[in-house]
């Protein structure tokens, strides 16, 4: 089998790169198993790579490793779905790695033999189409699409990355700053056609995983292989009582609490399409990577990824 490890040199702080690639050499070495050792690039150059050597295996066996966060295993994973023979592992590096934590009974994801004696498990993925520009973009989620105060936290936290006293605590500083604006999304959304919510929210997330923001448990509900993805709905509720719900949010105990139903809607489904209101278009951020949409249609795609859960060594 050969094994492929596109490594992201910038990933989270942008200093354990180095150091993987030691580690990968290292429990490589000796194996009758031929490996390359790949540097991503920006723009999405790698996942064009990934694809090309995906399509030149003619369907032999092969491992495709993103070392790198949420961003990078979106990245390589879009090169390769659709591969007969080609499984996905995800050495997380990143500042979110929240695909992983789906997995909470897996072996050490960051170990590098541990990924190799790994099992592959299928998984759904969400494919969507966005209208950006006037023109149609394809692509894929693999974890969660996220709309208004959480797409508006990534971003914030993003900025703040970039200045060193904030570094540390960026995405808690960015809940709190976008907690003063409460400035929220206004979609109308269809399922299959028909409309089910339409207006101003707080958030709007579409979950085929239970995590964002680097391990807030905002769909506790989701199951990443059961044929559906999850559409969650904050209201546009007060200040003071969204605050009140935070910590339960963090930890994916909110739908507990009494009347969270007149709070957060939650559905799962396997189609949705979703359109601003009253607005030319609306931030999305996409597996942590926030881009602007003027429309989107997104549908579930059953057991199309096989992904590696990790194995420890006894």
């Amino acid at each position: 089998m050969k094994h492929y490890f596109f490594v992201n040199p910038v990933a989270g702080k942008g200093n354990q790169s180095n150091e993987l690639i030691e580690d990968i050499r290292t429990a490589m070495q000796g194996s009758e198993s031929e490996y390359e050792i790949i540097l991503t690039e920006p723009n999405r150059e790698s996942e064009a790579r990934a694809r090309d050597i995906a399509e030149g295996l003619n369907g032999e066996a092969a491992r495709f490793y993103a070392c790198g966060g949420d961003g990078t295993a979106n990245e390589i994973a879009s090169g390769v779905i659709g591969f007969d023979g080609v499984e996905l592992g995800i050495v997380p590096i990143g500042s979110g790695n929240d695909m992983i934590r789906n997995f909470p009974d897996a072996g050490n994801f960051m170990n590098v033999r541990s990924q190799i004696n790994g099992e592959s498990r299928e998984v759904d993925v969400m494919k969507f189409m966005s209208i950006v520009g006037g023109e149609e973009q394809t692509g894929y989620c693999l974890n969660m699409f996220n709309i208004g105060f959480d797409c508006n936290v990534v971003e914030t936290a993003l900025n703040l990355k970039k200045k060193k006293f904030f570094s540390g605590a960026a995405y808690q500083t960015a809940i709190l700053l976008n907690f003063v604006k409460k400035k929220g999304a206004c979609l109308d959304i269809y399922e299959d056609g028909k409309q089910i919510r339409e207006g101003k929210m707080l958030l709007c997330a579409i979950s085929n995983g239970s995590y964002c923001g680097g391990g807030i448990k905002s769909a506790p509900q989701a199951i990443i292989d059961d044929g559906y993805f999850d559409l969650n709905i904050v209201n546009d509720v007060s200040r003071l009582r969204f605050i009140k719900l935070l910590p339960k949010y963090k930890e994916g105990t909110h739908l507990e609490v009494d009347g969270i139903d007149k709070i957060i809607y939650v559905k799962k489904s396997k189609q949705l399409s979703l359109k601003p209101k009253g607005t030319k278009d609306f931030g999305i951020c996409i597996d942590g990577e926030i881009s602007r949409t003027e429309g989107i249609n997104i549908e579930i795609c059953e057991k199309a990824l096989r992904l590696i859960v990790p194995v420890d060594e006894n």
